[in-house]
């Protein structure tokens, strides 16, 4: 089958864990919600998209950065005590501010594979040439990318002698020959939100992060045709 595969850097990035709030961590890649995310984004999608997706990267190291921060609260007859005082749109809000601790990749880079259930081919073409059209970005608003590499490679069933990691990645317990990896419970796509006021209700899988040679199943696996495993997570 035929899939776009991109390889992303970025230099300083945040994959935020959902609850994490005052100390904002961070995923070890990004969730298959957030490469969904950047694919309707670059698509200019008004609905949802099936994807098949394979997430692996690796960064040099995650650091911790402190920010100030400031939020805007409710109106002042609410929020007397607040010190802040601020006009948005046509009505006068309140506002703090305060300290915020945020994990941050270093230097990661990122090798996705995305494939489409439907009209897989042309939709792969036409990833393909948006995403030379503007710059990407992968976590907060913030963290934009760099397309390194960017080609269509045909991903085949995986016949070598060796089955493992090249590079930690995402996989389901169905991949693993031992119980290894760190667990997660990974937003997987999320219905479609008309404003801000509204949650968006996730619907989330079962993952688990490993390393660098891990065996795997030669049964479950891919390969593009650089060589370079392939494991598309499914709901």
């Amino acid at each position: 089958m035929k899939a776009l595969k991109i390889k992303l850097y970025q230099n300083l990035c945040n994959y935020k864990k959902e609850g994490s709030f005052g100390y904002v961590q961070t995923y070890p890649l990004p969730t298959p919600s957030m490469v969904r995310g950047l694919v309707h984004n670059i698509l200019e999608a008004n609905e949802y998209i099936p994807l098949k997706i394979s997430i692996q990267g690796k960064s040099d190291a995650v650091i911790t950065n402190m920010q100030r921060v400031y939020k805007f609260d409710r109106d002042p007859v609410n929020r007397p005590d607040n010190p802040y005082l601020v006009k948005l749109r046509n009505s006068m809000k309140t506002a703090t501010h305060g300290i915020l601790f945020v994990d941050l990749h270093v230097n990661i880079r990122l090798i996705l594979h995305i494939c489409f259930k439907d009209d897989n081919e042309e939709k792969c073409k036409k990833l393909y040439k948006k995403s030379q059209e503007i710059v990407p970005v992968l976590g907060r608003n913030e963290d934009i990318a760099l397309i390194e590499d960017i080609r269509i490679v045909d991903v085949n069933k995986f016949f070598g002698r060796k089955s493992q990691s090249k590079f930690p990645m995402f996989v389901s317990k169905e991949a693993l020959i031992e119980n290894v990896g760190t667990k997660y419970r990974l937003p997987f796509w999320y219905e479609r939100v008309e404003d801000f006021d509204e949650n968006r209700i996730f619907h989330f899988i079962e993952a688990s992060y490993i390393s660098e040679n891990i065996p795997l199943r030669k049964d479950v696996i891919m390969v593009d045709d650089e060589n370079d495993i392939v494991y598309f997570l499914t709901a």
